[in-house]
């Protein structure tokens, strides 16, 4: 499937998301007793999970299973089949292929940084202790610039649907050349909860915890003088998992012409392979002891 009409910054970017992903399909395979596939497109699709529900779901990118749970046969309709071409309706608990959907041990969404992780300033930047807080407190909640996870809201609660959906949790993935990080969706709920629960502390929860929300602007570089200001969650290493290393990306560039005729410069990764950790790979087997 291609990203048609949506620009060439947005077909640059759906590249890039499709690379990153692929690092994970590899990285989470069957060395580790563990298969991953594809099941969304970054895309919002509406009402074809719940014909009687207006609600909004972004679905995840990825569903990873541990081998151990599925049948021969269930095991070689997932190598071949791609779940991004199965009719929604079919995951549902009457569907043909519901099992994709309960035997998931999590649903992962995959984002990509241009960054070499290991070398950015802050890096190893810790949330100041309450004891720091309480000795000295600050005006404002800026995070650090480190290899960040962020998540848009607009997302986040088009997620949070899904998963509480499907119950099936998600853990977001966001890639850096070096290094990836990760955080479960529950933590940035529960983050968002206290925040809002306690608006005078924000500052404080932030700086404390390693979660951030906040205004971000976006431009878009094929659109001249068009930017777009959404509220985001950025997580800090400190707050996330270490999912592993990045080895061997190959960076390029790639010149393209915009809509608006104008040159536009994209970075282009290839390559690369990520190397789990044994702590990302506990944490995942711990995520989905219990089925409600």
């Amino acid at each position: 499937m291609s990203p048609r009409g949506r620009g060439i910054d947005f077909e640059q970017r759906f590249r890039t998301s499709r690379w990153a992903e692929d690092l994970v399909i590899s990285a989470l395979n069957r060395d580790h007793n563990l298969l991953t596939v594809r099941l969304g497109l970054s895309e919002i699709q509406r009402g074809a999970l719940l014909e009687t529900n207006s609600t909004a779901y972004k679905i995840p990118d990825l569903l990873t299973y541990r081998v151990a749970d599925l049948n021969s046969e269930e095991t070689s309709m997932l190598e071949r089949t791609d779940l991004v071409r199965t009719p929604l309706a079919e995951l549902e608990p009457e569907g043909r292929y519901r099992f994709a959907i309960e035997k998931a041990l999590v649903a992962f969404e995959v984002e990509f940084s241009p960054y070499r992780a290991a070398e950015m300033k802050d890096r190893h930047w810790q949330p100041r202790t309450e004891e720091h807080w309480n000795r000295r407190p600050l005006r404002n909640a800026n995070p650090p610039t480190a290899p960040n996870i962020w998540v848009k809201e607009e997302d986040f609660g088009k997620l949070v649907a899904w998963e509480e959906h499907f119950n099936v949790p998600i853990v977001i993935i966001h890639l850096f050349d070096q290094e990836s990080f990760a955080i479960t969706l529950e933590d940035i709920k529960e983050f968002n909860r206290r925040y809002e629960a306690q608006p005078d502390e924000a500052i404080k929860l932030q700086v404390t915890t390693g979660i951030f929300k906040k205004e971000q602007v976006y431009d878009r570089v094929d659109a001249q003088g068009a930017r777009e200001r959404k509220i985001v969650f950025v997580s800090s290493p400190a707050a996330a998992m270490k999912v592993g290393d990045v080895h061997d990306v190959t960076v390029a560039a790639q010149v393209g012409l915009s809509s608006s005729k104008k040159y536009v410069a994209h970075t282009l990764f290839n390559g690369g392979r990520l190397v789990v950790s044994d702590e990302f790979l506990g944490h995942l087997n711990r995520l989905r002891t219990e089925r409600r």
